[in-house]
């Protein structure tokens, strides 16, 4: 994606936080921000928000959720990130895991504080974990997981555009985003300005330096 430097840039439009990609990433970051008080606008490449998410089963490990403590679970985020470091053979930056495996549970009861209706998913232990921590909407798939999240994101005011092509980037000298141009359904290129970028649009999962 390229970016276009350039000090005068203005924009008819700006919004405080434009986020490209409307899979799980993008809406939980739109939730996020809505919450926090910003108004957000979601720029999804396809006809409806989706990502690898709803091609997935949507199962998303957490550790110490109520959900988990309810069904009599011992875990732990220590213990997570544990398996975490044995799943990848030590790759992954430790302190990262560490971050991640101690927000999880948080960040599921967040959710689910908002609409998400999980559930954990018990029956049997998902390979490479020590412990029943995989939580799930009651369907069990990723497409349902999206659509969920998806309606939360409806109920927050959170406006998604679908079918929006993100072009250029655009930032200043000092290389602070300032906005992007799009295209809609591969014709008319728009452009909003913003106060902050999130990229969601995945890309970066196999990049070693990510």
């Amino acid at each position: 994606m390229p970016v276009a430097y350039d000090d005068a840039k203005r924009f008819d439009l700006a919004i405080p936080v434009v986020i490209i990609g409307g899979g799980a990433c993008g809406l939980v970051s739109a939730l996020a921000a809505k919450n926090a008080g910003a108004e957000v606008l979601v720029l999804e490449r396809d006809r409806i928000p989706s990502g690898s998410t709803a091609l997935s089963s949507g199962f998303i490990p957490a550790a110490y959720t109520r959900f988990q403590r309810a069904a009599g679970v011992v875990d732990s985020p220590g213990q997570l990130a544990a398996d975490v470091m044995r799943k990848n053979n030590g790759e992954a930056d430790p302190r990262m895991v560490d971050t991640i495996c101690s927000a999880s549970g948080r960040a599921i009861e967040w959710l689910a504080d908002r609409g998400i209706p999980f559930v954990l998913v018990e029956g049997f232990l998902y390979p490479g974990h020590s412990a029943l921590r995989m939580h799930a909407v009651p369907e069990k798939t990723g497409r349902a997981l999206m659509a969920a999240l998806t309606e939360a994101c409806s109920r927050a005011g959170i406006d998604i555009l679908c079918e929006a092509q993100v072009t250029t980037l655009h930032a200043d000298s000092k290389h602070r985003l300032r906005g992007v141009s799009f295209s809609r359904r591969g014709q008319t290129v728009e452009e909003v300005g913003c106060g902050a970028l999130v990229l969601a649009c995945s890309g970066l999962a196999a990049t070693p330096r990510w």
